[in-house]
C-alpha cells in the first residue's frame, strides 16, 4: 500500500485594498470588510481575516457562501488558513442579507466554538463581526461577548 506525500499551498484568488495601519477598531474592520469583500451581498458569507502579531491583516479567506439566511462553516475551515499563514489572531466576519446584524443563537454558538478552538490553537479570536446594510454591524467584542459571557448554550 502506498500513502500519498502531500503539501499544502495557498493560492491567491485576488487582492483587497488594505489600509497601511492596523485595524484598530471593530467599526474600521467592519467598514473595510464590507467595502472590499462582502459588499451588500444577497447571500450570507463567512470570511476569516488572519492577522500577524503586529495586528496587520495578512490573509483573507472566504470559508463559506450560503443562502439568504444560512451559511455553512466549520471550525476546521475557520482555522485552516490561519494555521498555514502563522496567524496570531483572526477576525471572523459574516453578513446578514436582511440588513439586521443582530446575532442569532446559532451565531453565538459558533462564536463560542471558534473562540474555544482558538484558545487550544493559540490563535486569538479578536472579534466576530456581523455586517448588516448601510454601515450597520454587530461586534461581539464591543458588546463584551468575547469572554465567558457566551455560555455553553451560546446564549
Amino acid at each position: 500500500m502506498k500513502i500519498p506525500i502531500v503539501r499544502l499551498e495557498m493560492v491567491v484568488d485576488g487582492y483587497a485594498e488594505y489600509l497601511r495601519e492596523p485595524l484598530s477598531s471593530s467599526r474600521k474592520a467592519a467598514e473595510w470588510i464590507g467595502r472590499n469583500v462582502i459588499r451588500n451581498s444577497n447571500r450570507e458569507h463567512i470570511v476569516v481575516v488572519s492577522w500577524d502579531a503586529s495586528n496587520r491583516a495578512t490573509y483573507i479567506d472566504e470559508i463559506g457562501r450560503g443562502s439568504v439566511n444560512y451559511c455553512p462553516g466549520t471550525i476546521a475551515e475557520v482555522f485552516k488558513v490561519a494555521i498555514i499563514s502563522n496567524a496570531a489572531h483572526i477576525f471572523l466576519f459574516h453578513n446578514h442579507p436582511s440588513g439586521d446584524p443582530t446575532p442569532s443563537s446559532q451565531d453565538k454558538k459558533f462564536t463560542r466554538k471558534v473562540r474555544e478552538a482558538g484558545e487550544l490553537l493559540d490563535i486569538n479570536l479578536y472579534d466576530h463581526i456581523i455586517i448588516g446594510r448601510d454601515g450597520a454591524y454587530y461586534s461581539f467584542m464591543e458588546d463584551n461577548m468575547m469572554d465567558d459571557s457566551l455560555g455553553a448554550d451560546g446564549n
